[in-house]
Parts: structure tokens; sequence; C-alpha cells
């Protein structure tokens, strides 16, 4: 179901980037899907993840179902399948009988995410490193010359979405399915404060020297990669936690 693009003049208001990012959603092609959560697997789900992530959504705002079901252009169960997962990424809180609230994150919780990646990180890279071949090795080349692109273009927001993808190839070179889901839950807290801190001078360039290092020990399948890629997300806790300042 397509809604239509607001109309805008001068800067959009946040309701209408909201509105813009859900219409961009609904346009996207997709396979047909009879289940009644389609709509927040396919619209609801990735747009208010992208506004929350982007800040367009701020922590401890209050989402409002029946609101957001109009601006979405969805019924409300949909919104309300939405919540459900968003809650398991770790991007919003659900009160019972008050409200759903877009998460706060503090440096508590950036310690415990990135001490547990690190483990769950370390554990990855040492079995896509014993895993590799040349099919993965062409992968991760691909993912890295990508990250390069976006490093060039100076553009942090769609560089930190290679470097998801760069995450998403070791871990799909780990062969393991549990690692996989257990590391995919941790990373929502953390995705905002990941994006405004690439932003900063030096930040992702720095990154992107780590994530070429990672790379080639992986392609070596030496083991160095498992205390190149703690070192990475050391850099990555520090930069996250300066954000929250």
């Amino acid at each position: 179901m397509g809604i239509p693009s607001p109309f805008m003049t001068g800067r959009p208001t946040p309701d209408e980037q909201l509105v813009a990012i859900a219409t961009r959603y609904h346009a996207t092609p997709r396979r047909e899907v009879s289940v009644p959560d389609a709509l927040s697997d396919t619209v609801v789900v990735p747009t208010l993840r992208e506004a929350i992530v982007g800040n367009l959504l701020t922590p401890g705002s209050r989402l409002l179902e029946i609101q957001l079901a109009k601006q979405l252009g969805v019924s409300r169960t949909p919104v309300r399948e939405a919540f459900a997962q968003l809650e398991r990424e770790g991007l919003v809180t659900i009160v019972a009988r008050v409200g759903v609230f877009v998460r706060e994150v503090t440096v508590r919780d950036v310690d415990e995410i990135y001490t547990v990646r690190a483990a769950l990180e370390g554990l990855a890279v040492a079995l896509a490193a014993q895993n590799i071949n040349d099919i993965g090795r062409a992968r991760l080349n691909q993912a890295v010359d990508t990250m390069q692109l976006k490093v060039d273009a100076a553009d942090p927001i769609a560089y930190v979405q290679g470097l998801d993808a760069f995450y998403a190839t070791v871990m799909s070179l780990a062969d393991n399915s549990v690692l996989h889901r257990t590391h995919d839950s941790l990373l929502g807290p953390v995705r905002r404060l990941r994006r405004i801190a690439m932003s900063r001078e030096g930040r992702m360039a720095a990154s992107f020297e780590q994530t070429v290092k990672i790379r080639d020990a992986l392609i070596r399948g030496d083991l160095a990669c498992v205390d190149l890629m703690r070192e990475q997300l050391a850099n990555a806790c520090k930069a996250a936690k300066d954000v929250l300042g």
C-alpha cells in the first residue's frame, strides 16, 4: 500500500521526513506475503529503525501507535508488531500501560554492549579465518572496496552501512547461526552513536584502516584477526562514549 509524498516547502519538518522515509520503503519492490505483519517487516520496522538511528526520533521520544499508523500509511497492527521487533533490537522501550519510547543509551550500556561484542566478534573472526576460501576472500574484498568508496566520498552514513555489511560478511563466513543471531541483537542501541561518531574528523579513516587490517588477516587465515577486531571495537567503544559526553 503506497502513501503520497508530502508537499514540502523549505526545510522539511521531522514529520515530513518520516513520511518521506516511509514512502521510499512503500515504493521498494517486495515479494507478496500473506502474513499480517508483512508491512511491519518491509515498511514500518525499517522506517522507524532509520528514523531512530538517524536521530530523527530522538532518545526519550514517545511513539504513538495511531499517529504513526496514519503517517506511515498502514493499519495499527503492523505498527504494534514493529514496536515488538524494535524492542528486541534494543531501539525502543515498551512500558506497559504507559507507552513506547525511543531507548536512551547510557555509558554503561555502551560498555556492556562492546564487552559482549568483543567476545562475539573475536569468535566470529576466528571461525571465519578457519573457514576462509576463495569465495570468502572475494566477498571480504568486495565489502572493503565498497567501504573505500564511502571513505573517498566522505559519506559517514553510507560508510556505516558498508561497515555493517563487512560485519555481516564475517558472520556469514563464521557459519554459526546462534552467534549471528546473538550479534544482531546487540547492534541496535549503538547504531545511532556510531553514525554520529563516524562524522567526526578522523574517525571514519581510522575505522577503515583497522578494517583493512582485519580483512588482510582473515584472507591469510591468520588468527591475529582476533586481536585486531578487539582493538577495532575498543576504539569504537571509546568513540561511542565520546558521543554521549
